[in-house]
C-alpha cells in the first residue's frame, strides 16, 4: 500500500516539475520574443495593377528573408527600419510619376504577424489615371533643304515611329533622355557633329493630357580633318590611321567613329583604344583624338585545362608582333592532351583589302588518338577572313595535308590497317551571332562547306557540308533555355571507303551526352587475340544529325556563381543519306551543375541513354558484356556544352 502511494506521489512530483519547467520556459521565450527587434517577415503590395510585386520589390530597400533564411534564423539583415519604409513609399511614388501616373497615392501599414516581432509591411497603392499624350510633333530647325533630306530618309521614319512619345501613349518623363538620344544619333549619322535635341511638353493636369514637341537643331555639318594620335606606338602612324578607315574630308558620322574605335581595339597590336572629339570650334571641320596603348611586342601565353574526354590539356604559345614595322604577327603554338598533340606556326597579315579583312597562313603537324583510329598529319592552311559587320564573319581557306591513318582492326590478331593519303580542300565558312555580350544571346549560326579534290592533289574527291544552328532565350534573369541543331552530310561516290578522319561522328561531352566521345552511331565488334569479344569500335558515317535542348538555371541569391542544368540530347550517324530510315534517332537525358569560375563555367553533366542499342550496352550475340554504367555518360569540362 505504501509502495503504491509512493509511486503516485513520485508521478505527481514529476508532473508538477515538468509543468513548472514548461511555464518557466514559456515565460522565458515570451520574454525573449518581447525583447527581440522587429523583423520584416513579409512585404506585400495592394492596388498595383500595372506593375507587378516583383517589379516594385526591386525598387525599394525594404526586403524580406527567404524561406531558408527564415528556417535557419538568418534574419539579422532584415530588421525593420520605419525610416526606410517611409523612403520606400517615396520611391514608389517617384517610380509611378516618372511613368505617367502623376496622381498616384501610396500609403503603408506595418502589420503584426502571429509573433509580435514578425512584421509585415504592406504598401497600399492608388495608381489613378495616367497622363496620355494628346499631340506629338517633331520640329527640325534648319534650312529647308536639310529638313527635306532628313525627313525623307528611312532612318528618320524609323526613329519617328519608334520613339516613346507617340500620340495616345503614356507621358513618361523618364523616357525623355532616350528619345533625345535617338534623335541625336540620327542627326550625327547625317554628319552633324554638334546637334541639339530637346523634348518639350505642356501638361494639362485637369484632363490628364500632354502635348509634346521634339525640337531638333542640326547646327553645322562637319567633315573629318585631322587625327591626332596619343600614346607610344611602334607601328607607323599611317598604318594606325589606315586601320580606322577614316579619310580626310569624309563626312562625319557617329557610327563611323565607333567603327573606327572597334577596328583599332580589335587589332592584335593594341590592348587599349579610344577615339574622342576634343573641344574645338563647331564649324565644318572636325578633329579627333586617337589614344592607344600597345600590347608587348613579344609575349608568351600558357593555358591549362581538364575534362572528361581529354583529361588534361595545355597550350603554350609565343607571339612576335609588328614584324619589321608592318603590323604583321608571327606566332608559334603547341598544344597537347590525351587525344591530340599539335605544333603549329602562323603568320598574320591583319590588313588585306581593308581593316575588316585579314590573311593567315599556318603550317602544322599533329597527332590524334580517337576511339577508332590514330592519325599522324602535317600540312599547311591559308585563310582569308572577312568581318562583314559586328555580328557576321566569313572566311575562305585552302588546306593541304599529308596523312597517315591507323585504323583498329576488328581482329586483334591481325595488324591494324595503315592508310596513307593526301587531302587538298577548299572550304568556305560563316559565323553569325545575334548577341554581342560575353554570354551568347539570340541566334548563332555557323555554316561550313568543303570541296576536296578540286585541284587534283587529293586522294579522295568529296564535298562536305555542315550546319550548326543555336538559339539562346532568357526566360527570366536567371533562367535560360539553350537549343542547338547540328547536321552534316558528305557527298562521295568513289568505291573505296573514306578515311575515318574525314567521316562524321557524334556523341560525347559537347554533343549527345548519354554517350562517350564518338560512340553514338554505327560500330563494329572487336575481338582480342584469343578471339573473344572485346567491345565495339565506332565507324562513323557520311550523314549526321544531333540536337540539344538545355535549361540553365542560375542560383543567384542562394549560392553565388552556382547553376543547375537539365538537358535532352538526341542524334544519329548514318552511312549515307539514303540509309537514314535504317537507324532511329537516339536520345539521352540528364542534368548537371555549373560553377562560374574566373576561367569559365566548370561543368559536370550526367547523361542517361533512353533508347540504347545492344552495341551501346556492350551486348554481343545476346550475351551482356556491359555493366550498370553502360547506360550512363559522365562528363566533366570547362565551358558550356554549346
Amino acid at each position: 500500500m505504501n509502495s503504491i502511494q509512493d509511486n503516485a506521489a513520485c508521478k505527481l512530483f514529476l508532473f508538477l516539475s515538468g509543468a513548472l519547467l514548461f511555464m518557466l520556459n514559456t515565460e522565458m521565450v515570451l520574454a525573449q520574443d518581447s525583447e527581440r527587434e522587429p523583423v520584416v517577415w513579409d512585404v506585400t503590395f495592394e492596388g498595383n495593377e500595372n506593375y507587378s510585386n516583383m517589379v516594385l520589390s526591386e525598387i525599394i530597400a525594404t526586403s524580406k528573408p527567404s524561406l531558408l533564411q527564415k528556417t535557419f534564423g538568418r534574419t539579422d539583415d532584415f530588421i525593420l527600419n520605419e525610416m526606410d519604409v517611409r523612403r520606400d513609399r517615396i520611391r514608389i511614388v517617384r517610380y509611378y510619376e516618372r511613368r505617367g501616373y502623376q496622381n498616384v497615392e501610396v500609403d503603408y501599414e506595418i502589420v503584426d504577424r502571429r509573433k509580435e516581432w514578425k512584421k509585415e509591411v504592406v504598401f497600399k497603392i492608388r495608381e489613378g489615371e495616367p497622363i496620355r499624350i494628346r499631340s506629338s510633333e517633331i520640329v527640325i530647325e534648319a534650312e529647308q533643304e536639310i529638313i527635306d533630306e532628313i525627313r525623307s530618309s528611312r532612318e528618320f521614319e524609323r526613329t519617328a515611329e519608334q520613339h516613346d512619345f507617340q500620340e495616345g501613349s503614356r507621358f513618361q518623363t523618364l523616357r525623355k533622355a532616350d528619345a533625345e538620344g535617338r534623335f541625336l544619333n540620327l542627326l550625327e549619322e547625317f554628319g552633324f557633329a554638334w546637334p541639339e535635341v530637346e523634348v518639350l511638353s505642356e501638361v494639362d493636369s485637369l484632363s490628364n493630357r500632354a502635348d509634346v514637341t521634339i525640337r531638333a537643331i542640326p547646327n553645322s555639318r562637319a567633315y573629318f580633318s585631322d587625327i591626332k594620335i596619343e600614346g607610344d606606338i611602334s607601328v607607323p602612324e599611317r598604318i594606325l590611321i589606315r586601320e580606322t578607315e577614316i579619310k580626310e574630308g569624309e563626312r562625319y558620322s557617329r557610327s563611323k567613329l565607333q567603327s573606327a574605335q572597334r577596328q583599332v581595339f580589335n587589332h592584335h597590336l593594341f590592348r587599349f583604344a579610344t577615339i574622342t572629339v576634343p573641344d574645338q570650334p563647331q564649324d565644318s571641320t572636325l578633329n579627333v583624338v586617337l589614344r592607344v596603348r600597345e600590347n608587348p611586342k613579344r609575349s608568351v601565353q600558357a593555358m591549362i585545362g581538364f575534362g572528361r574526354e581529354e583529361l588534361l590539356r595545355g597550350q603554350l604559345s609565343w607571339q612576335n608582333r609588328n614584324i619589321s614595322g608592318t603590323g604583321h604577327r608571327f606566332g608559334v603554338s603547341g598544344r597537347g592532351s590525351f587525344i591530340e598533340q599539335r605544333l603549329s606556326t602562323d603568320y598574320l597579315i591583319p590588313y588585306v583589302f581593308n581593316s575588316r579583312s585579314s590573311y593567315v597562313v599556318t603550317a602544322f603537324g599533329q597527332h590524334r588518338l580517337e576511339p577508332s583510329f590514330e592519325l599522324f598529319q602535317s600540312g599547311f592552311n591559308n585563310s582569308l577572313i572577312y568581318q562583314l559587320d559586328r555580328v557576321k564573319t566569313a572566311s575562305a581557306s585552302y588546306e593541304f595535308s599529308i596523312n597517315e591513318e591507323i585504323s583498329r582492326n576488328a581482329d586483334a590478331a591481325l595488324p591494324d590497317t595503315v592508310l596513307n593519303y593526301n587531302v587538298s580542300s577548299l572550304s568556305l565558312s560563316g559565323y553569325y551571332s545575334q548577341g554581342l555580350s560575353r554570354e551568347p544571346r539570340g541566334w548563332v549560326i555557323q555554316p561550313f562547306i568543303e570541296f576536296s579534290g578540286t585541284f587534283g592533289e587529293s586522294s579522295f574527291t568529296f564535298q562536305k557540308a555542315l550546319l550548326d544552328v543555336r538559339r539562346y532565350t532568357n526566360l527570366t534573369n536567371s533562367l535560360t533555355i539553350a537549343t542547338r541543331v547540328n547536321s552534316g552530310v558528305i557527298f562521295y561516290d568513289q568505291d573505296k571507303s573514306l578515311p575515318s578522319n574525314i567521316r562524321l561522328f557524334t556523341g560525347g561531352t559537347n554533343s549527345v551526352r548519354g554517350w562517350n566521345r564518338q560512340e553514338l552511331g554505327p560500330s563494329r565488334a572487336r575481338f582480342d587475340e584469343s578471339g573473344d569479344f572485346d567491345g565495339y569500335v565506332p565507324v562513323g558515317g557520311r550523314t549526321m544529325l544531333t540536337f540539344n535542348l538545355e535549361l540553365r538555371q542560375q542560383l543567384t541569391g542562394f549560392i553565388n556563381n552556382l547553376g543547375l542544368a537539365a538537358f535532352l540530347d538526341g542524334g544519329q550517324v548514318w552511312d549515307n543519306v539514303n540509309s537514314v530510315e535504317e537507324r532511329p534517332i537516339q536520345f539521352g537525358a540528364g542534368g548537371g551543375i555549373r560553377y562560374q569560375s574566373p576561367i569559365g563555367p566548370v561543368r559536370v553533366d550526367v547523361g542517361y541513354k533512353l533508347n540504347p542499342t545492344d552495341e551501346d550496352l556492350n551486348i554481343y550475340e545476346g550475351q551482356d558484356y556491359g555493366n550498370a554504367w553502360s547506360r550512363i555518360g559522365i562528363h566533366f569540362s570547362i565551358g558550356q556544352a554549346f
